[in-house]
């Protein structure tokens, strides 16, 4: 009884400050300034869509039309401020304008034609426990011509003052959620298995950034500032499961959960699914536009039915058992349910690839009409002015490969056949895996792995037409080659890989590190041997175009929604998700690089630390550089996280015969389900409206720093 009322009494504490927190920086954020047709999507209904004039932006109501403003503070009058304008171009007569908040009528006046004017009221004080105040202008509609729009009036911007002096003590709504937020994120660490201390503090690390962003950015935050505290239901409902699931053992050195390594490809399922959750929750919370298939969450819910039945069925048959006995009654057949859902996801991921158009492999097969017609792969024009649009910008040896397609198939069979070629790498990548590691097909662990491959970026490269799965296999041929000290046909197969996309080229400093110098003398015969294919095939004229105009032309990061990297992160910061062009912000850029350097230091010293060939360290070592290509690198789209596959893959065997902690394997679930689910759209639509969902868009990011974290702390763990 004591340690539950410690842990309710500190759980209270934390509470208690998110409060404090919360209600300061809601202090700071006023007044509140809204300005319509900038980013105001969440906060406006009936008005026409986003317009600019000699008063700046503005929207049209449709006569009667509603602004939703956050809630005042508790207990104060607010003063709000309309910049209202009755700008049609034909007036017939002044017209009356009514003015509502919360259902009350504050005032109706006739408004003067071509007048720009502040309109202030007061709004009473109120309780209430709903989010917003409602604004409502009612007003005569009139036609904006015969059959066009009928307009009421223009809006401009809407400030909220709070009248009078004293604390602005937050509202009910805010209020509420910030003691709930507290509850739950304290909860979470304490779920995962950290101390008392580290679960207060990670309370207040998150209450501090939410109470950044309330002060700084409130009409951005604030609308969602419950979407929080969803977040931490949804963490603290798949922490709870996974421990009424398994019922971790305790570590004896620190006291903290230890979960079974071998049920790790269960929690990275989990995760994916999670992921699912969350997007049906923000669907149900008024998102629109986003989603995913009927059947996808049919399956969702038939993999939740049948893991809690299965939790059920064990919790009332198997109490007498072993700890160990009991954990292996519950996640075999979970993990063959998850394994089984994996399989389904993929025959879709498919079925939906193969559907598609492609793009980016229609731009390769361009090149190579060009090329055959009498002229380049490459356009430089395009290349200059924007490199990261539709453009042919790869080295000419991956081009040599469309020439004779094109010479006799049209680019439906080609991509067709592509498609057909990737599905099969996919399959053998798969087996190569088992076979490096020994493990056989009809397995638990070849399940595991078969939930890895639901991966989304993998489906999104073949429906593009790219080319990530054969630079996957290839890399992980490499990996196989290094462990089985054929060190020179490591080296070749990256060779193999530059020449289709430059980023394997960082390999070369593992391979210094690890001293693996057969493996560097591999690469240089095999850049010599495949680019004098190449010359032979298409001429040198091509290669010193890419090597002259081309490659020293398409550097820079751009702020572009798919791209994850470092780099593209802190381009968001700058300029719009949705631009996709080149990022010229010096300041900026010379951020993203240098926080991109010091990631690229920290792997290189961690490749440093011994390891022999054969173990899943240095396995891990290697895989540290792939995840170095689509993090670091300026510019990284979300299909070449395909090649994250062999650090998760990688992780799942060096845990599967070890104890991992509680925390690290929540982590690792969380980063999968971040990174294997969706792409740019499924938690956002075509509108990237603020700050926090420019925050929001960088989900993959955010699982690759975790990813990142994870493997930095067991690669600095004693071999």
């Amino acid at each position: 009884m004591a340690t539950y009322s410690k842990e309710l009494g500190i759980g209270l504490l934390a509470a208690l400050m998110t409060l404090f927190i919360f209600g300061g920086a809601y202090a700071r954020a006023w007044p509140l300034v809204a300005t319509l047709g900038l980013d105001d999507q969440w906060f406006v209904a009936g008005f026409y869509g986003p317009e600019e004039g000699e008063i700046g932006p503005f929207r049209w109501s449709d006569g009667d039309a509603k602004i939703f403003m956050p809630r005042p503070a508790l207990g104060r009058t607010v003063k709000v401020d309309l910049q209202i304008i009755d700008a049609r171009a034909n007036p017939e007569a002044p017209r009356e304008l009514i003015l509502r908040a919360d259902g009350e009528v504050l005032t109706q006046f006739m408004l003067d034609h071509g007048q720009l004017r502040n309109y202030a009221l007061l709004i009473p004080p109120e309780i209430s426990f709903t989010r917003d105040t409602t604004i409502r202008l009612v007003s005569d509609g009139v036609p904006e011509f015969e059959g066009g729009r009928v307009l009421g009036v223009a809006v401009n911007q809407v400030r909220l003052t709070p009248i009078g002096a004293g604390v602005l003590w937050p509202n009910l709504w805010l209020a509420g959620h910030a003691l709930i937020f507290g509850l739950l994120s304290y909860s979470v660490g304490r779920l995962s298995g950290v101390r008392h201390g580290s679960a207060f503090l990670i309370t207040g690390g998150a209450a501090l950034l939410i109470g950044g962003l309330i002060a700084t950015k409130p009409m951005d935050t604030l609308p969602y500032l419950h979407r929080f505290t969803l977040l931490g239901a949804v963490f603290c409902v798949g922490i709870m499961a996974v421990r009424r699931l398994f019922l971790p053992v305790r570590s004896q050195r620190d006291a903290a959960p230890m979960f079974p390594g071998r049920y790790l490809p269960i929690m990275l399922g989990i995760g994916s699914w999670c992921a699912l959750l969350l997007q049906a929750i923000i669907i149900w919370d008024g998102a629109t536009n986003i989603g995913s298939p009927q059947w996808v969450r049919t399956m969702g819910l038939v993999v939740a039915v049948g893991i809690v039945g299965i939790w059920v069925w064990r919790a009332s048959s198997d109490r007498q058992l072993p700890l160990e006995q009991r954990q292996s009654q519950v996640a075999r057949p979970i993990l063959l349910i998850l394994a089984g859902a994996a399989l389904l996801n993929i025959g879709w991921g498919l079925t939906f690839a193969f559907s598609r158009e492609a793009p980016d492999l229609l731009i390769l097969y361009r090149g190579a009409q060009s090329w055959l017609a009498g002229g380049s792969f490459y356009d430089l024009e395009a290349v200059l002015t924007n490199h990261f649009g539709h453009v042919f910008k790869v080295p000419p040896f991956y081009g040599m490969f469309f020439v004779p397609l094109v010479d006799r198939i049209d680019a439906t069979t080609t991509l067709l056949l592509h498609r057909i070629m990737n599905t099969l790498l996919i399959g053998a990548t798969a087996l190569v895996w088992l076979r490096m590691w020994r493990i056989p097909l009809w397995s638990l662990t070849a399940a595991g792995l078969l939930i890895l491959l639901d991966f989304r970026p993998l489906f999104d490269t073949l429906a593009f037409g790219q080319i990530d799965i054969v630079l996957l296999f290839l890399l992980t041929l490499a990996l196989w080659a290094l462990r089985e000290e054929r060190d020179g046909v490591a080296g070749a197969l990256v060779a193999a890989g530059t020449l289709l996309k430059i980023y394997p080229l960082i390999l070369l400093a593992f391979f210094v590190l690890k001293g693996r110098w057969r493996a560097l003398g591999g690469f240089v015969l095999g850049m010599v041997i495949l680019n004098g294919l190449a010359i032979a095939a298409i001429g040198w004229e091509e290669h010193r175009i890419y090597l002259f105009d081309v490659l020293p032309s398409i550097g820079g990061t751009t702020p572009w929604i798919e791209n994850q990297t470092i780099s593209g992160f802190i381009a968001r910061l700058g300029a719009p998700a949705t631009a996709a062009a080149i990022f010229h912000n010096p300041l900026l850029e010379m951020i993203g690089t240098g926080l991109s350097a010091l990631v690229v230091l920290a792997a290189l010293a961690l490749t440093l630390r011994p390891a022999t060939v054969q173990s899943s360290h240095f396995a891990l070592q290697y895989s540290l550089f792939l995840l170095l290509m689509v993090l670091t690198v300026p510019t990284a789209w979300m299909h070449y996280q395909t090649l994250l596959l062999v650090p998760f893959a990688t992780l799942v065997l060096h845990f599967r015969e070890r104890q991992i902690t509680l925390g690290m394997a929540l982590l690792l679930g969380i980063s999968f389900g971040l990174i294997a689910f969706g792409n740019q759209w499924s938690f956002q639509d075509r509108e990237i409206v603020g700050l926090l969902s420019v925050l929001g868009v960088s989900y993959k990011f955010y699982g690759m720093l975790i990813l990142a974290g994870v493997m930095g702390a067991v690669c600095t763990r004693r071999v």
